[in-house]
């Protein structure tokens, strides 16, 4: 059954976390993910949305996305603190 990761963040500058996201791409697309969605709801947070095969898949994928995230930390990009990553299975797909 499928599995997705969600991690709620904060940036100043979506427009830099697009940016450095998309110089991450072949690290992040090597994660095993199904796919990983970067998407921003307004006012400086986002979440990323990443659907995994199988929880074993996406643990292993787990220190590409702290290494991701801990770079856009260093840049000053990301608000370290505003992170809050979630996981879970899905019930059922319509």
């Amino acid at each position: 059954m499928a599995v997705y990761r969600l991690t709620r963040f904060a940036s100043s500058d979506m427009d830099k976390v697009r940016e450095m996201t998309e110089n991450m791409r072949d690290v992040l697309e090597g994660a095993g993910a199904d796919y990983i969605d970067l998407v921003s709801y307004g006012n400086g947070k986002g979440v990323v949305v990443a659907k995994y095969s199988d929880q074993a898949i996406m643990e292993a994928a787990s220190d590409i996305a702290k290494k991701a995230f801990a770079d856009m930390i260093e840049a000053g990009v990301v608000d370290g603190d505003s992170i809050h990553p979630h996981a879970g299975e899905v019930l059922n797909s319509f």
